[in-house]
């Protein structure tokens, strides 16, 4: 499996540092947050972006996604999520980014009975926006990739956004392993719920907490999420001949007293070398 990893780990890193860490830990992708202030935003220009292209690709690192904060279920008007989309699915295009990111961002817990019937009304809108952005996204030869997060944490839930939309690919996901797992679903669930439409792993690891939505983050391989399990079923269901994508996020950015990212890498690598050789 290749190693690519989040800049939500360092995140006052810039690119220099950003690539010298992959380079240390054999990481050929990442993952750029999309932020003010960070190494990617909307308010770059056409140089900036054209210098950061540049020396992901002369480094041979693959830029797996633009890490939007778009959220795709949101109340309110289509203009604005696709306002804020189109900026992101350009930035990508210019950058030589695969993908970009989304959130589902209902603002509410999908998984929950109380919610339920206002998390299906949000769902529509997920759909329509979804759907009327495979045009753009195919335009900029652009990725789209709905995150299992917040309202929609399960492969289960992820999979009423995804399979209204049509044709397997059109918009694809990311397996983030924290959230499904914190609300309770089986690895094997997760895979069997999002059905060959799993873009890349974002893998992290976590012990139990006082409640589900307040699980204590851990180095990978030291907390209770099944990774090994999990990276099994990952690598099972790869198509032949693909060698499939793990990118940690590792989440130091809402948690400063997390050890380093290079700290972290390590472990993952340590992961999945043992995997491939077990």
């Amino acid at each position: 499996m290749q190693l690519s990893f989040s800049t939500l780990g360092c995140p006052d890193a810039d690119v220099d540092e950003v690539l010298a860490l992959a380079g240390e830990h054999g990481a050929t992708g990442v993952e750029l947050r999309m932020h003010e202030g960070g190494i990617i935003s909307a308010s770059m220009d056409d140089a900036e972006r054209g210098k950061v292209k540049t020396a992901f690709a002369d480094a041979g690192i693959t830029i797996l996604a633009v890490g939007s904060y778009v959220k795709i279920c949101a109340p309110g008007k289509d203009i604005d999520v696709f306002r804020e989309l189109e900026a992101a699915l350009r930035l990508a295009a210019d950058i030589g980014a695969k993908a970009v990111r989304v959130f589902p961002g209902a603002g509410l817990d999908s998984t929950s009975e109380a919610d339920r019937e206002e998390a299906f009304e949000l769902e529509e809108n997920a759909v329509r926006r979804l759907t009327a952005a495979e045009g753009p996204a195919a335009m900029h030869g652009v990725q789209l990739l709905l995150e299992t997060h917040d309202s929609h944490p399960r492969g289960v839930d992820a999979a009423r956004i995804l399979f209204p939309l049509g044709p397997q690919g059109a918009v694809r996901t990311i397996w983030d392993v924290l959230h499904p797992w914190k609300r309770g679903e089986e690895p094997e669930a997760t895979v069997k719920a999002l059905a060959g439409r799993i873009e890349y792993l974002q893998l992290k690891d976590a012990r139990r907490g006082s409640t589900a939505d307040a699980p204590i983050l851990t180095l990978p391989g030291e907390g209770d999420i099944p990774l090994e399990k999990m990276l099994r079923l990952y690598g099972e269901q790869a198509p032949t001949g693909v060698d499939p994508w793990v990118s940690l996020e590792w989440e130091k950015a809402w948690n400063p007293d997390l050890p380093e990212l290079g700290e972290a890498l390590a472990a993952t690598r340590k992961i999945l070398d043992s995997l491939s050789s077990s």
